[in-house]
């Protein structure tokens, strides 16, 4: 690798020019300075030039979308426009530590030459107001005491998705080579990507939080993100599922995603659906009372219903 080797940041972003300044500002300002920074406009309504314009940097493009296809296919627009011979990712309402890109690509180069890429740990808190701010939370993703976090990890991400894909610094021909990014899929995005990704080559792990996820309380007003839309998250949820069993997951591990993707339904109120995803549970685990209690509860949906009205919490598997 060259001693600067060119990193493409792409951005993909839908109505977020209040944002622009924050979150495009924390790459702009990054202590590496050999950036491409392609913010791709999703087909926003509100004024992106004027944001974009504002920022003042002659690094970054503005790629306009004809049609809005969601968060996937904008990225899969910045990689085609990526110039770079690496590939970093960042969304609109986030911020990038400002030594993040500086420390992925120290920690990059000293690896081989199969490895894929390299991501770090992140902080994700509730976005609060000024006047709840002694309420706001936070914790450290992924968790600190979880193993593996680095090398090969095709299992462990088949078991569940830990790596948060803005975090990642990749090869360009691996990300390329993992195939475009799922347009069918509105959520678990980063976790279908990941999965391809996993069985290329090993990964590099940066333990110091260099990024800064903030979301809303899910009852929050104005709340856009597309990860509490129940309907999008089990209909992508339930494609995962089964893309994971074509890859080769089994046993305890798919049988939680397929109660899990039972759960899913039951919440959205296809009972008969959800008795599948928890038959093909119990056909893994036939011992597991959880599961059970699920899939009997699914010949009486009102009573799963009535339960989640009172504010009780189903056990989980």
């Amino acid at each position: 690798m060259a001693d600067d080797p060119l990193i493409s940041v792409i951005i993909p972003v839908f109505n977020r020019a209040h944002a622009i300044g924050r979150s495009v500002g924390s790459i702009c300002a990054q202590s590496y300075r050999n950036l491409d920074i392609v913010v791709v406009d999703d087909c926003s309504t509100d004024n992106i030039e004027d944001a974009v314009a504002a920022l003042g940097d002659v690094r970054v493009r503005l790629i306009r979308r004809k049609k809005n296809g969601g968060a996937a296919a904008a990225r899969n627009t910045g990689l085609a426009e990526a110039r770079g011979k690496l590939i970093a990712f960042q969304d609109s309402d986030d911020v990038s530590l400002v030594d993040r890109l500086e420390r992925e690509v120290a920690l990059l180069k000293s690896l081989s030459a199969d490895h894929v890429g390299v991501y770090s740990a992140a902080i994700t808190h509730v976005d609060t107001s000024e006047a709840d701010r002694a309420r706001a939370r936070a914790r450290t993703q992924p968790p600190v005491d979880r193993s593996p976090l680095s090398g090969d990890l095709e299992q462990a991400t088949l078991e569940g998705n830990f790596i948060d894909m803005p975090t990642m610094l990749l090869r360009c021909e691996a990300a390329l080579a993992a195939g475009p990014f799922d347009e069918r899929l509105r959520n678990n995005v980063d976790w279908d990507f990941t999965l391809r990704l996993s069985r290329l080559g090993p990964f590099g792990f940066v333990p110091q939080p260099l990024y800064v996820f903030s979301y809303a309380p899910r009852k929050a007003e104005n709340n856009d993100h597309i990860s509490q839309n129940a309907r999008y998250s089990t209909i992508s949820y339930v494609y995962i599922t089964g893309k994971l069993r074509r890859a080769g997951l089994g046993g305890v591990h798919l049988a939680k995603h397929y109660a899990a993707a039972g759960r899913y339904l039951m919440r959205m109120g296809r009972p008969s659906f959800a008795r599948l995803y928890f038959r093909a549970a119990l056909t893994l685990r036939l011992r597991q009372p959880k599961i059970w209690v699920h899939y009997l509860l699914s010949y009486v949906p009102f009573l799963y219903a009535r339960a989640q009205r009172l504010g009780g919490s189903m056990p989980s598997d």
